[in-house]
């Protein structure tokens, strides 16, 4: 771990700035140490990845999937990757490079992967980086991480390439950096594993810049293919892709949000930009026509429903004065009331 990045780490819990304790170096490289925050709350560094994880406060889901990919994080991960993609006939190069178009990488993008897996992705992600460039590395389970660190160190030495990587591991619904810190973030394959995808993109968004993009994907025979025996055979083979697309999780600041079917069309990919808050809405713009008001008046000045006879005459009187049912009411009521 760069010694850099000792003042960017925050808590992953409570985000207040932390402390490093009993650190030691090797150059710039911080191999082993702690942080501890003002809460309490201690994260162990150990051969230079921190670990900002509480176990206590892992669910249960998560628990099992870091289990299983602790396990797998040898061969039996990427053989099953690779199976994937040969039994769809699809080019899994071509695939992750259209993945990472979505991401609009410049050279000096600062760029965050959760779930990095073996890092079949984060080493193309890097590609797209330079000088300046920045790419974190996150997994839950340390030998996933291992391993990506395995594929990109292979890389960086092929390829040349003078962007930073950084590696942690934490749970995806806590991460370890201060809002508004990433150009990009990009995860895919794990999603279905998220015991709380709303929390979960809630927290990719926290830590997106505005105008930042996210990518997210994962398992999800689609409506028009589930009960095709196509369909059944691919959810018969592996349940996960019974999952649908966690449509309701994206965050009300998520701007041209785009759904599309990759990889056989048995996997979702979401691809949004980040803003602030829900979009534009000039709530006070009077309608035109005989009803009258504004989309606030409307939803906020809703009053007690009326006999229809009540209701008929008022229009009629809206009508004879020449302006709408709103306005007419609304000087009514005023006028009873004073």
């Amino acid at each position: 771990m760069h010694k850099k990045l000792i003042n960017e780490y925050v808590c992953p819990y409570t985000r207040e700035s932390m402390l490093l304790e009993e650190g030691i170096y090797e150059g710039i490289n911080l191999q082993r140490g702690q942080f501890v925050s003002p809460s309490g709350l201690s994260f162990t560094i150990e051969d230079s990845i921190p670990v900002f994880l509480d176990i206590a406060r892992l669910g249960e889901l998560e628990k099992k999937t870091q289990s299983e990919y602790d396990l797998m994080a040898d061969e039996i991960y990427d053989n099953a990757v690779d199976w994937l993609f040969e039994s769809f006939y699809e080019d899994e190069n071509k695939i992750r490079e259209s993945m990472i178009d979505l991401l609009n990488l410049h050279p000096k993008s600062c760029v965050l992967e959760v779930g990095c897996g073996t890092g079949r992705d984060s080493f193309r992600i890097g590609r797209r980086l330079g000088v300046g460039g920045v790419l974190f590395l996150q997994d839950f389970s340390r030998n996933m991480v291992i391993k990506a660190k395995k594929t990109i160190d292979f890389h960086h030495k092929e390829h040349r390439k003078k962007y930073e990587t950084h590696y942690f591991i934490s749970d995806a619904l806590y991460l370890p950096f201060p809002d508004d810190f990433f150009d990009a973030v990009f995860h895919f394959g794990g999603f279905n594993n998220f015991s709380k995808p709303e929390e979960s993109l809630n927290e990719f968004a926290r830590i997106t810049k505005k105008g930042g993009k996210i990518v997210i994907g994962d398992e999800s025979v689609p409506p028009w293919l589930e009960r095709s025996t196509f369909g059944k055979i691919i959810c018969a083979n592996n349940s996960l892709f019974h999952h649908k697309v966690p449509l309701h999780a994206i965050p009300e600041c998520a701007r041209d949000v785009t759904v599309r079917w990759i990889l056989g069309g048995c996997f979702y990919l979401i691809d949004f930009y980040i803003d602030q808050g829900t979009p534009p809405l000039n709530l006070d713009l009077p309608h035109k026509g005989r009803r009258g008001g504004t989309m606030r008046t409307r939803y906020y000045g809703r009053l007690e429903g009326v006999s229809i006879d009540a209701k008929k005459m008022a229009e009629k009187m809206a009508i004879k004065q020449g302006i709408s049912l709103h306005d007419w009411l609304d000087r009514i009521i005023r006028k009873a009331a004073e």
